[in-house]
């Protein structure tokens, strides 16, 4: 089977006014789909993988839309698990230089609910990728199954990714975020990082090749519209350019990044991590990155491959 299982949080987004930068100074916002791991794994269904999402959802009707909304854009959901706990919303500002602000109404919210019981050792050892990103690693018994979810996954041989995704809002303080997420680093065979989230994790930008411990066997950095760059634990080393694009809305790129960057290594390159295979799996993800900027909206916004290959060759 040749799936890109999915494990972590699908939450509600309210999106603010176009061009404010603070939360608290918007009057209006609209309701979206999100969650950076549910994120990933429509983008893999929307480029043509077979995505399948393992989290906790909430019987509430915000969660009732969240799994409509996966289903429909063709991700298994078999792996979901209902839950009385009140769906997480995250709200949204971006300014008009770029600059992101993130409130969370999570406590600890449905997403966070999922146990490492709730796993089925059958689909994990299914999965030729197990990706997973660091919300659920703030807070029990999330921390704990996304970590066991990386577990079954090379115990199976399967390529497990993750996403720090640094949100320092939810963790208790910024050392438990930064040892948390170091640790999540080390237990996954790629990981795919901003240089932000190299910043919180206290790692220096232009060395993230101290992330290489444990499992660890490759390093992709994005750094928004600059180049991504690609390191391997052997020592070789490359970058890719994204297209130029005029961004309307930076949200979900680089969730699209992520699914991009797994979708192309698992279709073209049968996940192998070399330096070929990830300087076309870069230039790939950086195609879908900068489509997903041009539209509002995260999920709206992921490209299909068809996006890709004319971002490629425009």
């Amino acid at each position: 089977m040749r799936r890109i299982l999915c494990v972590g949080e699908t939450l509600i987004d309210f999106i603010a006014q176009t061009d404010v930068g603070d939360v608290g100074a918007s009057e209006f916002f609209r309701r979206a789909a999100g969650g950076a791991v549910s994120n990933v794994a429509v983008g893999v269904a929307r480029l043509g993988g077979d995505a399948a999402f393992a989290g906790a959802i909430g019987r509430d009707s915000f969660g009732t839309f969240l799994l409509r909304t996966l289903a429909h854009e063709n991700v298994n959901v078999d792996a979901t698990r209902l839950v009385d706990e009140i769906t997480t919303l995250a709200f949204v500002a971006r300014g008009a230089d770029g600059q992101r602000d993130f409130v969370f109404a999570r406590n600890p919210g449905a997403d966070s609910a999922l146990r490492p019981d709730d796993l089925d050792p059958t689909i994990a050892s299914q999965a030729r990728v197990v990706h997973f990103g660091g919300v659920l690693l703030a807070s029990e018994p999330g921390r704990t199954t996304s970590l066991h979810a990386a577990e079954l996954g090379r115990r199976a041989g399967a390529l497990v990714s993750f996403d720090p995704n640094a949100r320092p809002s939810l963790f208790s303080s910024a050392l438990h975020m930064r040892e948390t997420l170091r640790a999540a680093c080390a237990a996954a065979t790629l990981v795919k990082c901003s240089v932000e989230d190299l910043d919180a994790m206290g790692v220096q930008r232009d060395i993230p090749s101290l992330l290489f411990d444990g499992a660890t066997e490759a390093v992709v950095v994005t750094d928004g519209p600059k180049q991504a760059r690609w390191i391997l634990k052997e020592g070789a080393s490359g970058a890719a350019a994204p297209p130029r694009v005029k961004p309307v809305d930076t949200t979900g790129a680089g969730d699209a990044f992520m699914a991009a960057l797994l979708a192309r290594l698992l279709d073209k390159h049968e996940l192998r991590l070399s330096a070929p295979a990830l300087d076309d799996a870069a230039r790939y993800a950086c195609a879908a990155g900068a489509f997903a900027c041009l539209s509002e909206g995260a999920i709206p916004s992921l490209p299909r491959a068809a996006d890709v290959e004319a971002m490629l060759h425009d």
